[in-house]
């Protein structure tokens, strides 16, 4: 059974073990994601702050009650307000389970979750990611508008869309 969990300060260390395998597969197509030396891990420099300030929330995403996966989620003051109420920051299932469905049932879920005005981006050189946000698109009959831009010097492709309703964006 697939679930999508809200992640408690107390499972941090978790969500923390399970960035780092996020960010190592980001390592390929990201040049200026790398290694920290000192401690042998990759390591997102703002992860606490998914548990200390509001608007940033971080999910699970739960097979048979063991997590698989995460969810980043800005909303609020750390989303575009004018174009979104919610900017998925990052999306992760680890490699046993992806090219099942998972993913794809997992951000049905997460959009029944939360339904509203989104913004997702991918580089321009992970091409999986972009084959997989768009098949999620088409599965859950979403009408996106893609606009590309530069983020901290990488070249992305935003993808903007509403999940609550039939109304193009």
């Amino acid at each position: 059974m697939l679930h999508i969990e809200k992640v408690n300060a107390d499972r941090k260390e978790v969500l923390k073990n399970l960035m780092t395998l996020y960010l190592h597969d980001l390592s390929e197509f990201i040049e200026n994601i790398d290694l920290n030396t000192e401690n042998g891990l990759f390591e997102f420099d703002v992860f606490d702050w998914f548990f200390e300030k509001e608007g940033l929330n971080p999910f699970f995403i739960n097979l048979d009650e063991k997590p698989i996966g995460f969810i980043l989620l800005q909303s609020g003051p750390y989303s575009n307000q004018e174009y979104a109420d919610y900017v998925l920051n990052s999306f992760f299932i680890l490699k046993k389970y992806r090219r099942k469905g998972i993913g794809k049932l997992a951000c049905r879920k997460f959009f029944e979750l939360y339904p509203g005005r989104y913004a997702i981006s991918q580089a321009l050189s992970n091409i999986p990611a972009i084959h997989f946000w768009k098949s999620v698109y088409e599965a859950n009959s979403l009408n996106v508008y893609e606009k590309p831009e530069i983020e901290d010097g990488i070249k992305v492709i935003y993808q903007y869309f509403k999940t609550n309703s039939d109304d193009t964006y």
